[in-house]
């Protein structure tokens, strides 16, 4: 999936305790991810930060933009937190502010992800059932995640979040006075079930809101048939690329690739790229990003001398990693779930295969992984898909977020989906405020189209969300223990925005 991504870098004389390893942004949906238990996150916000998050006093408005840009690396920090509004009815006070660019700075705005919540019913009313889904009192919308078959639980946490984001939205008193009823389905990890789950809020939802599923395919044929508008969490396959209704927060690869990642990595490894190694899944969305990443990184300089594909099932991984060793890869990659690529390390560390680098996708970002792998992860880099988890305490819609998620679904998983879910949330909220009280599909799809330079209130890198543009930003954290440790850049909340976009 689009996702996001990140990457984190080791040096090579650091390699005695860790087997190389990095991770990607906008990763596949495919790709497992379990709770990211941060100390001090899953509490609730109390004080001068609850006030920052929420808003308080009358009228609130939208903050201004933090992110400035410093020096050649663009390196930005996410928006501030705007002056607030009404617990009841105010804006939420989160501004839209952007990571830098080559070292400029940049204001926000409610295209960065500022929530207006709270928007009440005019007095002659909001015209009751406008489109299908909608009535005077309600907005309906779907959510398709994949909860059982083959992964079982993998993208809940965009279900929990997408439902946190309505109770926040209604909380603060709905969208012109419509409160927000979300629809979930569960698409068994199935394109035919997600076609059929497709289908169904054709037919009976507004639009359907943070999905996240690496069989997305599906959904994409019932998509571009009936014309629902779709606000996903992440996109994942070229099919669904390639739909015009469907938007994301990630909004996938279907016609670009970030290059930041594989510039730094060239910088930082020029010996260990040329030596490159990529390993995927062979279902079509792991396959698909597998082959795009290579395309792109290629042309920067990657030389990938050994891509191999498993299943799902794959139980032993020692024949791949015999092949690696034999043909002198240094550079490691991969697009699978989290259990699979566990079993990955494992096999490395049994055959005793330390490549240089290793790079893991930002699906494990994730505590369980760690506790998993260790000590053999200690050192492996994560190209990451989302603000961090550990930052929090710097970061208002962060801290937004996860007071919502904690209080609709405690326990839920702090992953890269719950947090491109809930973006997905902000951003279907801003653009059916600015169709107004006759909400319509075709006036929510063209008001989606003019969001730019979007991150969520600040859970995610920018990227130009009504154009399906991805992110050109990303940061690297290092596994290290049981801690997942900022890499590059070395400020709290910032990317390098710098690399820019292979076009396919």
């Amino acid at each position: 999936m689009t996702g996001i991504h990140d990457r984190n870098t080791i040096d090579r004389g650091n390699r005695e305790h860790r087997r190389g390893r990095g991770s990607r942004n906008g990763a596949v949906v495919l790709l497992a991810i379990t709770a990211l238990l941060v100390s001090a996150c899953g509490s609730r916000l109390s004080g001068s930060a609850l006030t920052a998050a929420e808003g308080a006093g009358g009228g609130g408005s939208t903050g201004s933009g933090g992110a400035s840009g410093s020096g050649a690396s663009g390196t930005g920090t996410a928006g501030s937190a705007g002056s607030g509004g009404s617990a009841a009815k105010g804006t939420s006070g989160l501004s839209g502010g952007t990571a830098g660019s080559a070292g400029t700075s940049s204001s926000g705005g409610s295209s960065g992800g500022g929530s207006t919540a709270g928007t009440a019913a005019p007095a002659g009313g909001n015209g009751g059932a406008t489109d299908v889904g909608v009535t005077a009192n309600s907005i309906t919308v779907g959510n398709i995640t994949s909860i059982s078959g083959v992964a079982p639980g993998l993208t809940q946490s965009a279900q929990q979040a997408t439902q946190a984001w309505a109770a926040y939205e209604n909380s603060q008193g709905g969208i012109f006075g419509r409160q927000i009823k979300v629809q979930t389905a569960d698409d068994g990890n199935d394109s035919g079930q997600n076609f059929a789950a497709a289908s169904q809020d054709c037919t009976s939802d507004f639009a359907m809101v943070g999905n996240a599923s690496g069989f997305d395919d599906g959904g994409a044929t019932a998509v571009a048939k009936c014309g629902i508008p779709d606000m996903a969490a992440e996109v994942s396959t070229t099919s669904a690329g390639n739909v015009p209704q469907i938007f994301g927060a990630s909004p996938g690869n279907a016609h670009y690739w970030p290059l930041g990642p594989a510039n730094y990595l060239k910088s930082k490894y020029p010996n260990a790229v040329k030596k490159a190694a990529m390993i995927y899944l062979n279902i079509p969305a792991p396959a698909d990003q597998a082959t795009r990443e290579m395309k792109a990184n290629t042309s920067v300089g990657f030389d990938y001398i050994y891509t191999v594909s498993a299943t799902a099932t794959q139980s032993s991984y020692g024949p791949i990693v015999l092949a690696m060793q034999q043909k002198g890869v240094q550079y490691v990659t991969e697009y699978s779930d989290q259990s699979s690529a566990a079993r990955l390390l494992q096999a490395m560390q049994q055959q005793n295969f330390t490549p240089q680098v290793v790079d893991w996708f930002g699906e494990e970002y994730s505590p369980d992984f760690i506790k998993q792998t260790q000590p053999g992860s200690n050192g492996d880099l994560v190209l990451m898909a989302t603000a961090a988890y550990e930052e929090a305490g710097s970061n208002p819609g962060m801290q937004l977020y996860l007071q919502w998620l904690n209080r609709v679904a405690p326990g839920a998983k702090h992953d890269i989906f719950g947090a491109f879910a809930w973006s997905a949330g902000l951003a279907f909220a801003q653009a059916a405020r600015a169709v107004g009280p006759h909400l319509t599909r075709a006036g929510l799809l063209a008001q989606l189209a003019q969001i730019h330079n979007w991150t969520g209130g600040g859970v995610q890198p920018p990227e130009d969300l009504g154009n399906h543009v991805p992110s050109a930003c990303f940061s690297y954290f290092t596994m290290q223990g049981s801690s997942f440790n900022r890499t590059y850049p070395a400020a709290a909340n910032t990317f390098d925005c710098t690399g820019g976009l292979f076009k396919y």
